[in-house]
């Protein structure tokens, strides 16, 4: 692959300074917008169409990349954002005096709705579907150990909220005293391209056992669920793929893992200890290497830092101290089955999760619907 060296120059309180060169390795036209703004990548969430960018520090920050305009949304720093399907609403959840806050903005900044609610959010997700969905983990400590639940709760587009109740378990005085303040944070989750299944993270620390941490995957028809893998109490996660049959893993171990959810072999392994992965493109982030199914696109520098954008088609990249919008690589959306072919399919969902087919026959089915 032919090495792209791109120069940029950004005009900064009116004096123009020289960009650091970014070496990416790559296919396709690229174009990359330096920002002027420097912030966590951890904590930033980029538009479908790469035009605002939102993250937290000590406050809710919005940034629109084309005349570099920045204001503060909130006077206070997010558990969690996510941006609507289309990009036009940007959704954030703060905590607020012992519960939760949610609040839903425009492009513009303007709040159209907010709520409060119990508990604290461990992840916001906006599905395709259209559901705001968050992530919830409530707590109360007792003298012999701290009883805690996680649940969904997801706001439909008339902002009604239903919940869904994932676990409840105790967990010992010493683990509670261990992740303090980041209980939440144990609880991570992704809902199926199909809306039938959620995987998520539980946590498990009885008396007399080792504190564990599980990927789990629970079929919202059925409430059956089927454990994953291992995960440490505070990293790693999984990402169910956009045909819904596999799971991206990343269990601390320098490896990110796709795995057949049924069989669970080893369908194919990256180095990383953490990714990001978009379900509408089907793209795979890990390390610094930009993957399409099994075809690597984009190699970024070996020092850089990456985020994908939602839908996929820019990557949010730190590199040498400086943020860069990167675009222009293969990204198109990837056509799931939709109108009466999707019915069709959760319909052999559910009744494969119940146990009325074997997974061959759900397989046959869909291939031949797909065809």
């Amino acid at each position: 692959m032919k090495k792209l060296f791109i120069l940029f120059f950004l005009l900064l309180s009116s004096c123009a300074s020289q960009i650091e060169t970014l070496p990416v390795e790559g296919i396709g036209q690229l174009t990359v917008h330096p920002l002027a703004k420097s912030f966590n990548l951890d904590s930033a969430e980029v538009s479908i169409d790469g035009r605002l960018v939102a993250w937290g520090d000590n406050y809710l920050n919005l940034y629109d990349v084309a005349n570099q305009d920045h204001k503060h949304l909130l006077m206070t720093h997010p558990d969690a954002l996510c941006w609507s399907p289309d990009g036009t609403l940007l959704a954030a959840v703060v905590p607020a005096e012992g519960e939760s806050h949610l609040y839903v903005f425009d492009q513009n900044g303007s709040a159209v709705f907010d709520a409060p609610f119990s508990g604290r959010v461990g992840r916001l997700q906006w599905p395709y579907a259209g559901i705001l969905t968050a992530g919830v983990v409530k707590h109360k400590t007792y003298t012999f150990g701290t009883h805690m639940t996680g649940q969904l709760l997801q706001w439909d587009k008339h902002w009604q909220v239903s919940k869904t109740l994932l676990y409840e378990t105790t967990i010992t005085p010493a683990t509670a005293f261990l992740l303090a303040d980041r209980l939440h944070e144990t609880l991570d989750f992704d809902i199926s391209p199909f809306g039938d299944e959620v995987l998520y993270t539980r946590l498990f620390a009885p008396p007399a056992f080792a504190a564990e941490r599980y990927l789990v995957l629970h079929s919202l028809y059925t409430t059956d669920e089927t454990r994953i893998a291992s995960l440490p109490l505070l990293a790693g996660k999984g990402r169910l793929a956009y045909d819904g049959e596999s799971v991206l893993v990343a269990a601390g171990l320098g490896v990110v893992s796709q795995l057949d959810l049924w069989s669970s072999d080893l369908l194919q392994s990256r180095p990383g200890t953490q990714f990001d992965y978009d379900v509408v493109s089907g793209l795979l982030l890990t390390g610094h290497q930009l993957f399409k199914d099994k075809q690597l696109l984009l190699e970024l520098p070996l020092q850089s830092q990456a985020k994908l954008s939602s839908g996929g088609q820019f990557l949010l990249i730190r590199w040498q101290k400086q943020l860069y919008l990167l675009a222009g690589y293969p990204a198109h959306k990837i056509n799931n089955p939709s109108g009466p072919k999707m019915l069709i399919i959760q319909k052999l969902r559910r009744l494969r999760s119940r146990g009325l087919i074997e997974q061959n026959e759900y397989q046959q089915s869909r291939e031949r619907l797909l065809q």
